[in-house]
């Protein structure tokens, strides 16, 4: 059986991307499909924050992690990508998180000064950051 490489991954291959969607914008962070290869997950995210963190970005982000095992060390990526750069986000969404891994992300961005939910697809979060 031949191995895989992390680069046929399609968490890999997916780009984040900004989305239009009822007159706003809403930045996509897809982190999912990228099963157990922890490095890769942050070696991605640490690629986009320069992205999604700029002044002139949208303040409203959804981490997609369909298919991506979230580590505590990715959890706590995620915390230092949001509140250690310098933006100020207005609503985060999360997708594809079991329960556990919800409660850690939780408890590390409660009482920040924006909105966070956990929803269970991306229709689901696009409605909830962005309702019309």
């Amino acid at each position: 059986m031949p191995e895989i490489q992390t680069t046929d991954l399609p968490g890999y291959r997916k780009k984040s991307f900004l989305l239009y969607y009822n007159g706003g914008e809403i930045w996509f962070e897809h982190l999912e499909g990228m099963f157990g290869y922890e490095d890769l997950v942050l070696e991605k995210l640490y690629t986009d924050v320069p992205l999604f963190t700029k002044p002139s970005s949208t303040s409203f982000i959804c981490f997609v992690f369909f298919d991506t095992v979230v580590t505590d060390r990715i959890v706590l990526a995620v915390k230092k990508a949001v509140l250690e750069s310098g933006k100020h986000f207005t609503g985060i969404a999360f997708c594809g998180l079991n329960r556990r891994t919800r409660e850690k992300l939780k408890k590390a961005l409660s009482d920040q000064g924006f909105r966070i939910a956990f929803c269970d697809g991306l229709e689901d979060a696009k409605a909830w950051l962005l309702p019309s």
